[in-house]
């Protein structure tokens, strides 16, 4: 019988072992397929540009798009048009290009002469990627389908639906699509680069063929020089260089040689041009200075190392009799809030001392208490002596609203410092205009100074003055001769600011800030906000730690100023037809804000509902997209009540913004950044009137985690 069950369990083991080596077998070709589906996924053909700078071949769309947050601006010599364009990656699978079309030797038929030169239209196009290889099935081709200038006047209108699959072994992709509009018909591209594993100089080398389906010769709004065709296969090729630039030369329409010059570069995902080298390490050692009597200084200066400001040290006790140490640090040198706190647990991970419960830091930003750390002297001991993990660590140390001082008795200051007075930046300031009666396109440039701090410890004040060093905005004229608002002109009138002179001040306020209470903010300011109105200001802010959600209430009585010096006036511009009035002014403007934080794709969307500058009452509709890089792009639309005609029909003002970070030129981190804004028209609907520094942006810039 012993022999029997040892038999039976041999029998058992040997089978036993055998499912285990084939499941771990199985298991290692499972891990070798998933490796070969991710490699195939990830090996990719160089990225090109077309004509219209959007992805593709010369004239030709592909279904291919770029990395999430690529910029890139495009020159295109295609007879008989030259192009201006800008593409911006908005998503993984939205494309947006615009371009701006100079039809050669075609005279504008009003200003022309006036020195406009020749004639010009702007388009908008897009693209949206329905399926791409990321997906995950690398077996499959990629999809897409665009709208090419889907809005104003849509002179080359078309909208296609195309695929696109690479071959990378093979060394090239294929595309074919189907337009309607402009593009006609059945369309096809093949790019192949031979060189792309042989040689690193040559490996972005690409040869392409496309059959260009544009209907030059019956599409209405054609240059008079571009319906002939004598073939409708264009050849070329295209070279990329310092993964920076490409350049295309191909045939057109069988009887044209084009060129086109692209520069992109993801400012997305930028880490900036230059390695912070003047950044302090994250984790630095500062165990010898933890054992000094005068613990309070030697506190500030490993904060002040770190780049950060320490201003106050006090103890109490709180609420369960536990003796507390807080501290209050403002932040103006990182703009991600992990980081921050990287560096705060790393100081306190060294001054864990033994007489205190918790360490409570509170941020403070613009002279506002935003939010707190509390930090427990077990937790940081567990985590010096690497008992507990990073994990385990930011998990119980999470970032909290900001608590009031209900719950600490007997507090005791130990340090004392007084916010900085004064801070002084320069920075490029660039004004823009499309369309200027005198030429197709008008900018000034020159330099902004700011100085900002804080007046008696408790006001934060903000100055900037600017000078125009090229200045080209008196050209433009503050009225449009086609389209003259009828409605007064409490923006349209903006470049007659800068007809006088070169030097500026464009703003001048003194804000104060409050935190009334747990997530209820508000603040009061008061001065010359912008170049062209000053006044009062106030707004009120729910926005809770960790909520997606925020909302706010503001207004702003406001005065504008005259077109130089400081003084104001109180009449403003008001066209009837042609005819120029005048009419008594004094700005009043109210808004209720709404806040909502997409967080998984890094948007924030904003709604405001009030009444505008012109006495119009509507809407504006925000969407604001976040990059890691600190880079930031907004886009607007506003519907209000007043009816504004721009070339027969009715304008609502939309426009965009961006934010570039300064520290992306720089060698050490900085939280200061470029701001610039354009509207497709200077019209007066919609119009508000900057207020000072708006409650949720200070927030949201101190709490950004990205």
């Amino acid at each position: 019988m012993k022999i029997f069950f040892l038999l039976v369990f041999i029998i058992f083991f040997l089978f036993f072992e055998n499912c285990i080596f084939c499941n771990v077998d199985s298991c290692f070709e499972h891990l070798e397929k998933v490796k070969t589906v991710e490699r195939k996924i990830n090996e990719s053909l160089p990225f090109v540009y077309n004509q219209m700078c959007l992805g593709g071949y010369f004239t030709m769309p592909s279904a291919k798009t770029n990395d999430v947050g690529s910029f890139a601006f495009c020159y295109s010599n295609s007879c008989p048009y030259q192009i201006l364009s800008a593409n911006f990656q908005y998503f993984d699978r939205l494309e947006l290009s615009g371009n701006f079309w100079i039809f050669k030797n075609m005279l504008e038929p009003t200003f022309g002469k006036m020195g406009f030169g020749d004639d010009a239209d702007r388009s908008a196009n897009i693209k949206f990627v329905l399926l791409k290889k990321k997906d995950g099935f690398e077996f499959l081709p990629e999809i897409a389908i665009g709208l090419n200038d889907f809005y104003g006047s849509k002179r080359f209108f078309s909208k296609y639906i195309v695929v696109t699959k690479e071959f990378f072994n093979q060394k090239f992709e294929a595309s074919i699509g189907y337009g309607n509009g402009r593009i006609n018909g059945f369309f096809a591209g093949i790019f192949c680069f031979p060189f792309i594993r042989k040689s690193i100089f040559f490996r972005n080398l690409g040869f392409f063929s496309e059959l260009d389906a544009n209907d030059y010769k019956n599409h209405a709004k054609e240059h008079l020089k571009g319906r002939d065709q004598n073939f409708p296969i264009n050849v070329g090729l295209n070279f990329s260089f310092l993964d920076v630039f490409q350049f295309s030369i191909s045939s057109l329409r069988g009887k044209k040689i084009a060129t086109s010059l692209t520069a992109s570069y993801n400012i997305g995902n930028s880490k900036g041009l230059f390695p912070k080298y003047l950044d302090p390490p994250v984790f630095s050692d500062f165990s010898n200075l933890k054992k000094e009597n005068d613990f309070s200084n030697n506190l500030a200066l490993v904060f002040k190392d770190e780049g950060l400001d320490l201003m106050n040290i006090s103890m109490f006790v709180d609420a369960n009799d536990k003796k507390c140490l807080s501290l209050k640090i403002v932040n103006q040198r990182y703009r991600n809030e992990n980081i921050l706190k990287l560096r705060i647990q790393n100081v306190l991970s060294f001054f864990s001392l033994q007489d205190y419960f918790s360490y409570i830091v509170r941020v403070e930003s613009e002279g506002i208490n935003l939010h707190e750390y509390i930090f427990k002297k077990e937790y940081l001991n567990s985590y010096r002596e690497k008992k507990m993990g990073k994990f385990e660590f930011d998990a119980l140390t999470q970032i909290s609203d900001y608590s009031l001082k209900e719950d600490e008795k007997f507090s005791k200051i130990l340090y004392l410092r007084k916010k900085s007075p004064y801070s002084l930046s320069i920075r490029p300031k660039v004004n823009a205009f499309f369309g200027a009666c005198r030429g197709k396109f008008k900018y000034d440039a020159g330099f902004l100074a700011n100085l900002d701090g804080y007046l008696f410890d408790q006001l934060y004040y903000n100055l900037q003055l600017s000078y125009i060093a090229k200045q080209a905005s008196a050209q433009v004229g503050s009225k449009d001769i086609y389209n003259p608002s009828q409605i007064i002109n409490v923006r349209s009138d903006f470049v007659k600011y800068f007809e006088t002179n070169s030097f500026h001040v464009d703003n001048a306020f003194i804000q104060k800030n409050f935190n009334l209470k747990k997530a209820f903010f508000a603040k009061v300011a008061l001065g010359y906000f912008e170049l062209a109105y000053a006044g009062l200001a106030m707004e009120a802010l729910y926005y809770p730690i960790n909520s997606s959600f925020a909302i706010s209430i503001d207004a702003a009585n406001v005065y504008k100023r005259k077109y130089s010096g400081l003084n104001f006036q109180n009449k403003i511009r008001k066209f009837n037809n042609n005819r120029e009035e005048f009419e008594k002014f004094i700005g009043f403007q109210y808004f209720m804000n709404l806040y909502f934080d997409i967080k998984p794709l890094d948007l924030t969307f904003k709604t405001s509902i009030g009444q505008f500058l012109a006495k119009d009452k509507g809407i504006k509709l925000e969407l604001l997209k976040h990059f890691k890089s600190g880079f930031e792009l907004s886009t607007w639309i506003t519907f209000t009540d007043k009816i504004d005609i721009v070339n027969n029909k009715r304008y609502f003002d939309k426009g965009f913004s961006i934010r570039v970070p300064i520290d992306l030129f720089m060698n050490k981190s900085s939280r200061k950044r470029f701001n610039f804004k354009m509207s497709e028209w200077l019209r007066d609907v919609g119009a508000k009137s900057q207020t000072g520094k708006e409650l949720f942006s200070i927030i949201h810039d101190e709490r950004n985690a990205l």
